[in-house]
C-alpha cells in the first residue's frame, strides 16, 4: 500500500486517505489542545513539547481502554454498538480530564472546558482507527 501511495500516479484507496486524514485529524487536535490550555490560562507546562507528550499520553490512555473493542472487533464479534461504544466514550473523557488536569494543573472545571474541546476529533480518530484495524481484510 505504502508503495502505492510513493509511486507517480499511484491511487490513494480509501485506507490511505483514511489513515492520512486520521494524520491530519490528530495534527489538528494537538493545536486544538494548545488553544485550550491558552484559553483556559494554564500556567504549567504549556509548550509546544508538553502539550504533543500530553496529546500522546491521552491518546494512549483512550486506546487502551478502548483496545477491548478493537480486539473484538478483530474477532468479527463486535459491530460498533452504541450501547457498549458511549459508555466507553463517557468513561475516556472523564479519564482524559483527569489526565489533562494532572499534567498541565489547571483544576477541574478549566480542564473540562479543554476536554470539550478536544474530545471530538480524538472520538473521530479512534473510531476510524477501529474501521480501518477491523475491517474486513485487516491492515
Amino acid at each position: 500500500m505504502l508503495l502505492n501511495l510513493l509511486q507517480m500516479g499511484g491511487p490513494l484507496d480509501g485506507k490511505t486517505m483514511l489513515l492520512i486524514l486520521m494524520a491530519a485529524f490528530a495534527g489538528g487536535d494537538i493545536l486544538l489542545l494548545k488553544l485550550g490550555l491558552t484559553i483556559t490560562k494554564a500556567q504549567k507546562r504549556t509548550r509546544m513539547k508538553w502539550v504533543a507528550v500530553s496529546f500522546l499520553i491521552q491518546f494512549g490512555v483512550i486506546f487502551i481502554i478502548s483496545s477491548p473493542m478493537f480486539l473484538l472487533g478483530f474477532a468479527g464479534a463486535f459491530d460498533g454498538d452504541p450501547g457498549v461504544v458511549i459508555p466507553i466514550i463517557i468513561l475516556c473523557t472523564f479519564i482524559d480530564l483527569n489526565v489533562i488536569n494532572v499534567i498541565h494543573q489547571v483544576g477541574l472545571k478549566r480542564s473540562l472546558i479543554v476536554v470539550s474541546i478536544i474530545i471530538l476529533p480524538i472520538v473521530f480518530i479512534m473510531a476510524n482507527m477501529g474501521t480501518v484495524l477491523s475491517g474486513p481484510t485487516g491492515f
